[in-house]
């Protein structure tokens, strides 16, 4: 009887240590297991954007400055006012442009009576000459008498021409203040709306004969509105005229404006500058960016000039393409044999050199982890364009295959060949 109850408690020992290294077994076999997150590959439509910053500006606008420099008298509209082209804007005082003007009119006058009374002479002498030259053929006269008489006739006709003269000049002069006097109204260029009014009536302005005139108001057509952006250099390459964008303004919240990329620029512009980068002191290692020019389609009412706003520009569409998470898609370098390297020997950011095989550098390629049998395998790809979070496949992977997506700090560190335990849903964050 004893024996049988030791013979009992030894086959439960016994079953209780199988269970506990079965337990150990399990526990440890799951601790080497990599918890991943999966999805299939699977075909839809992709949308290619390029996203870049800038501000919303009329596409017709003028910055009007005064012609001439002088005190503001007069200044006859306010911002939000629609003038019509040729309309007075403002008016610069002119009192000395009018004594200049009305001295002018003396002096013209002046001497237009001035040529009357030479063109008088003239003919009195004109008079006298043929009647010296009368008598001078009847021998009453002598020959010194009638070269005198010829002298005086040239020149009073000398004296004529430069009168004449003397008055295109007055002339010249009167035009030339009056056209000054002119230009001490301010009229409007265009028909438009001032969206900006930059001085007041009793400032004093410089007019435009100098360097840096100065800018009363902006005059803008607000019937066709643009946005210029400013798109970073790896991006414009994408960048063609004609592509269609979708613009929000900070401003106008939940209002998304359809548009068309209508110039791009040419030079390259320092970011956080406003000169091409040709122009610019050491601009060989820093950031440049690419002014594009959006031209929206019926901008609503509300928009207005100096308004932030971001443009996504649409690159390129492409239906029923096979894309996977952009995140899924991560480097590995190969060895020569073409097998994956160890990812924690290659890590960028520790700033550690690149493992070399032999003489050979390893070669860098894009790729996914692929599910399979409860482990993961490398598996090269080519890629297409890229969309908000997916990117396309072109070559590498079939439809339906399983694929590794995470967490980013999983794909990091995942190797060829890892034991892996999918997440479920609700343990994803």
């Amino acid at each position: 009887m004893a024996s049988r109850r030791v013979r009992i408690l030894g086959l439960v020992a016994a079953v209780v240590v199988l269970a506990v290294v079965v337990v150990v077994s399990v526990v440890r076999d799951n601790q080497s297991k990599v918890k991943v997150q999966t999805q299939k590959v699977a075909r839809q439509d992709l949308t290619s954007a390029v996203s870049a910053s800038g501000e919303v500006k009329p596409k017709k606008y003028v910055n009007v400055s005064a012609n001439v420099s002088g005190r503001i008298t007069r200044l006859l509209v306010k911002e939000g006012d629609v003038v019509k082209k040729g309309q007075l804007l403002a008016q610069i005082d002119s009192t000395r442009f009018e004594a200049d003007t009305r001295q002018s009119q003396a002096a013209l006058d002046s001497s237009r009576a001035e040529l009357d009374r030479t063109l008088a002479d003239l003919q009195a002498s004109r008079l006298a000459f043929e009647r010296t030259q009368r008598m001078f053929k009847e021998k009453v006269i002598s020959d010194q008498a009638m070269d005198q008489a010829e002298a005086e006739l040239k020149v009073k006709q000398a004296l004529v021409e430069a009168q004449r003269k003397r008055i295109n000049q007055l002339e010249a002069a009167l035009a030339s203040n009056q056209d000054t006097l002119e230009k001490a109204t301010v009229p409007a260029p265009m028909d438009g709306v001032i969206t900006s009014l930059q001085k007041e009536e009793g400032e004093v302005v410089i007019g435009a004969q100098s360097f840096q005139p100065t800018i009363l108001m902006t005059v803008a057509d607000l019937s066709v509105m643009e946005v210029e952006v400013m798109v970073d250099e790896t991006d414009i390459r994408n960048v063609l005229l004609g592509q269609q964008a979708e613009v929000r303004v900070d401003a106008l919240e939940g209002i998304k404006i359809k548009g068309d990329v209508t110039e791009i620029g040419s030079s390259a512009i320092v970011r956080g500058s406003t000169t091409p980068s040709t122009t610019t002191a050491n601009a060989g290692t820093q950031a440049k960016d690419f002014k594009v020019t959006v031209t929206l389609k019926d901008p609503p009412p509300s928009l207005r000039p100096g308004l932030n706003a971001t443009a996504d520009i649409v690159t390129a569409r492409k239906p029923g393409v096979l894309a996977v998470p952009i995140q899924a898609v991560v480097v590995r370098s190969l060895n020569k044999e073409g097998k994956v390297v160890d990812p924690g020997s290659v890590q960028a950011a520790e700033g550690e050199p690149r493992p070399e095989t032999g003489k050979r550098k390893a070669e860098e390629k894009d790729g996914v982890f692929v599910v399979g049998k409860g482990q993961v395998g490398f598996k090269t790809v080519k890629t297409g364009i890229v969309g908000e979070t997916e990117i396309e496949i072109l070559d590498g992977l079939n439809e339906g295959e399983e694929i590794v997506t995470g967490s980013y700090k999983t794909l990091r560190t995942l190797k060829d060949k890892a034991r892996i335990t999918v997440e479920k849903k609700s343990e994803r964050t």
